[in-house]
């Protein structure tokens, strides 16, 4: 499936549920499946991450009594996990951003682990840790790397063109296919 088939997923999915939280998560699960599944992969981990990522904090986080926040680096500590531990400097053309992906990728895989012993969540499940805190406390911490990064991305490559990291990630989806499967 070409990754332009899970982004429009995703977006149908997003304007379905606009103010039907439940209902978002309960669409993301069979699409957080079928991306996990998917070999070789269309959408890169980042990519799809981020828009998923974005769509939960306009749609389930914002109906939250307790919205929920990225970890932060003590809260990875206290679990047993270290925050992401490389330098995202310097991260400017877009093999550099693949590079990123695969790095932060590797060290969420093993976060993953950590983070459901320690709390005692599905994180192994995509098709249940979607409904769980620490899933979302996780990739919104992995969303704040990433935004970081393209935003040096966008500085060097397009300086003074983009609104906000989500244009310079949308840039890349409808700009640079060969590589939105890895990043």
């Amino acid at each position: 499936m070409p990754h332009s088939q899970f982004r429009d997923r995703l977006i149908a999915l997003a304007n379905a549920t606009s103010g039907n939280p439940s209902g978002f998560l309960e669409g993301l699960s069979d699409i957080h499946v079928d991306w996990h599944n998917e070999m070789p992969p269309t959408y890169g981990f980042l990519l799809f991450h981020h828009r998923v990522v974005r769509y939960f904090n306009s749609i389930v986080n914002p109906q939250l009594q307790r919205q929920i926040a990225a970890f932060t680096p003590n809260e990875f500590q206290d679990m047993g996990a270290q925050p992401f531990p490389d330098d995202l400097a310097n991260n400017d053309t877009l093999a550099d951003l693949a590079n990123v992906s695969s790095a932060i990728e590797s060290w969420h895989n093993r976060a993953h682990g950590i983070i459901g012993r320690a709390t005692g969540t599905p994180m192994m499940d995509a098709s249940q840790n979607i409904f769980f805190r620490p899933f979302w406390q996780l990739h919104l911490y992995i969303d704040g790397l990433f935004q970081a990064v393209l935003q040096q991305y966008g500085n060097i490559q397009h300086p003074n063109q983009f609104v906000d990291a989500m244009a310079i990630a949308g840039h890349l989806e409808v700009s640079h296919h060969s590589w939105v499967p890895r990043i």
